[in-house]
Order: C-alpha cells, then structure tokens, then sequence
C-alpha cells in the first residue's frame, strides 16, 4: 500500500515535472520569438537608415557631378567668351610686365573688337582708329592701348576682379550699322571718390558717312591744316578714294572722342595737365572744337588743378570770340590763384592787384599759359569803345588790369 502510493506520488511529480519543463519551453520560445521580432525589427530600422543614407549620398554625389559639369561649363562659357583670348587674368599679368605697381601706369585704354557687321565702308576703320590713337595719346605717354580684345559688354563682372580691379581703366565701345558709327565710353576707377568703381558705357559721339559732294577742294584743305604731311588727304575722285577719305575722317572723330576723355582723367588727377583735344578736334576742322564745351562739361570743383585749367577754358573762349567769358575765366583763374576756395564759391572774385603775389610766386608753365590766355582774350574784346566817347568796357579795364598784373 505505501509502495503503491509512492509510485503515484512519483507519476504524479513526474508530470509536474514535464509539465513544468513544457511551459518553461514555452516561455523560452515565446521570448525568443518576441527577441527575434525585435531583431527583425532593428534590422528593418538600421536597413531603412542604411538605404536612406545611400540614397542621400547618391544625391550629393549626383549634385556634385552635376556641379561640376555645370562649373566646367561656365568656365569653358566664360573662357569662350572672355574679352582677352588667353583668359581671365592674363591682361593684368601683361600690365605687370610694364610696371610692377600697376599704380604708376598711365590711364588703361581698352578697344574691343568693334560691334557690327564688317560692311566695305567701314573696312580698315579700326586699324585707322588704332593708329591715331598711338600717335596722338600713346606716344606722350599718356595711355596704355590695349586692342587685342574681342567684343566686350561692359561692366563685366570676371573681367574687372580677374584684370582691371584697382586700374583706372577707359572702355571704348565702337558699334557701326550701315552708315552711322556710334562711339560709347565707360570704364572703372576714373573719378577718385566715386560711389561705384565701375561706370557703365554712354553713348557720346555718332557719326555719319558724309555725302560725296562733301569733299570739295576747300573742306579737304581745312582737314589737312593741322596733320603730317604723311597723314594728308587727297580730294576723292571716285569711290574708292571717298571711302578712304570716310574712313579717315571716322578715325580723326573717334580720336578725339577719346582725347577729350582722356583729357578728364587727367585733370581729375594731375596738375598743370596740358590738354589734348583742340589738337585733336583741329584734325576735323577749324570749328570742329565747338562742338565740345570750353570746360568740356567737367565740375570745377572735380578739376585737380582748376587755376591752370581755367586758362584753357579762357583760351577756348577766346577764339570762339567769347571775349566777356573768357575775361570772366581769367579772373576766376587769379582769384583761386588767390585763394583756392574760390574754385569752389565762384564770384564775386577780390580785385585783380590781390593776385599781383600769388602771380609772381607761380611756376613758369602757369605764368606762360597765362599770358598767352591773356593774349587770346585781348584778340577777342574790342579794344577801343563801340560808342565815341564811351569809356572802355569792363572786360578791357579787367585785361588792363591783369596785363598790369603780369608785367610787375
């Protein structure tokens, strides 16, 4: 009997036993299962971690290819289309070899290739141009001409930081349709002060074709009055030759278009500047001057030396037959010779025997300009009274007076 009861207590811990074991399999598998789901999981996170980073790097590896391709672009855009053929940087690099402090380089001239269809009447005008600028303005040393450029539109941003940056510099823009030639100037760093170092292309000078009866003996005559015998003109007789006359003509405008501007970047910035452009003008007539402003429409105030300057004006004034002006000029001339405020205030200026000192003090290229601005206003102011028994006018006592002035 107790045999038989430790048998069934046996069976029965037995299958406590099993049964036990069989739910702890149970609960090993259930964790398992739920360990390997969160694996699963895991591994479904790092997998879309792992495909979004691959795609975020195929993305910046695509934009870098495609920012590459688009900067090689630009660069061959910009190389193709650069002024100077031989690329960004090379002009001011040419410039070095002339003078290492790029500062002491007289004023940078820069003529593009001209804009326009290549029409015969127009064929030979760019060497011309080329020509007279070198004679005239190169050879006094008074620009750096550089025309080994293709068309350039002006400002052009990789152009001025990569060659021009810190250079005074004047673009000359030349654009020619059938029979009219326009002339646009524009440049950077010409105006000490300005807001902007760059200033953008205006239209200046246009110029047409003149009619084949233009060219008569006696307008032929007054272009050759002030040239080299080398750079005379002949009367055309036939087409050929007008065209050459043409031609000719254009360059001489030209020229002085740039003269003139030449002419305000140095009185902007030098003293006892001698000017160019009625020599210049001269080559197109007698009264081609005229058709520029006796102060070629500068501010005094802008003009680095305006005591000097004034003596150009009054001589200008002077042969124009200004007589009143250019006494007026003269006068304005000694009073800033006085005081240089006056440059700036104007009229009423103190009495001509103020300047008597300043004038005897002055260096001998004001004192020679001045007596031959002097004798020019003396040619253009009546020197008796229109009226008998009139007193003399204002102006002829004012000459009187500086005469006086010059001699003591």
């Amino acid at each position: 009997m107790g045999a038989a009861a430790q048998a069934a207590a046996s069976l029965i811990n037995t299958h406590r036993q099993l049964k036990a074991e069989e739910q702890a399999r149970a609960s090993r598998q259930d964790f398992e299962k739920v360990q390997a789901e969160a694996r699963f999981g895991r591994e479904l996170q790092l997998e879309a971690v792992r495909h979004k980073r691959l795609t975020r790097i195929a993305e910046l590896e695509s934009r870098l290819r495609r920012d590459t391709d688009l900067a090689a672009l630009r660069n061959r855009r910009l190389i193709d289309s650069y002024p100077v053929e031989e690329g960004p940087g090379h002009l001011r690099e040419s410039l070095r070899l002339l003078s290492s402090d790029l500062t002491t380089l007289p004023l940078v001239v820069l003529l593009p290739t001209f804009h326009g269809s290549p029409e015969g009447h127009w064929a030979g005008l760019r060497a011309s141009v080329i020509d007279a600028l070198r004679r005239r303005l190169a050879a006094d040393g008074l620009i750096e001409l550089q025309d080994s450029l293709r068309t350039l539109a002006w400002p052009h941003a990789a152009f001025y930081w990569n060659d021009l940056y810190g250079i005074p510099t004047l673009v000359v823009q030349v654009r020619y349709f059938r029979d009219t030639l326009d002339i646009s100037l524009g440049g950077c760093h010409l105006r000490a002060g300005a807001e902007s170092p760059a200033e953008g292309l205006r239209s200046i000078y246009r110029h047409r074709i003149a009619r084949p009866d233009r060219w008569t003996p006696e307008a032929v005559a007054e272009l050759n009055a002030s040239v080299p015998a080398s750079h005379r003109l002949a009367v055309p007789t036939d087409d050929t030759e007008r065209v050459r006359v043409d031609i000719e003509i254009a360059a001489r405008a030209a020229t002085a278009v740039v003269t003139a501007a030449v002419d305000a970047y140095y009185l902007g910035n030098s003293a006892r500047y001698r000017q160019r452009l009625d020599e210049a003008a001269a080559a197109l007539g007698a009264g081609a001057l005229a058709d520029w402003e006796p102060d070629l429409g500068i501010p005094l105030w802008q003009v680095a030396d305006p005591a000097f300057h004034l003596l150009t004006v009054a001589t200008r004034q002077a042969r124009r037959r200004q007589g009143e002006a250019a006494v007026a000029s003269l006068r304005h001339s000694l009073a800033i010779l006085t005081h240089p405020d006056y440059a700036v205030t104007g009229p009423p200026f103190p009495p001509v025997a103020d300047a008597a000192e300043p004038l005897a003090a002055a260096d001998s290229l004001y004192r020679t300009a001045f007596r031959q601005a002097l004798s020019e206003a003396a040619t253009a102011v009546p020197a008796v009274p229109a009226v008998p028994g009139a007193t003399d006018s204002a102006s002829r006592q004012d000459l009187d007076e500086m005469a006086g002035v010059l001699h003591d």
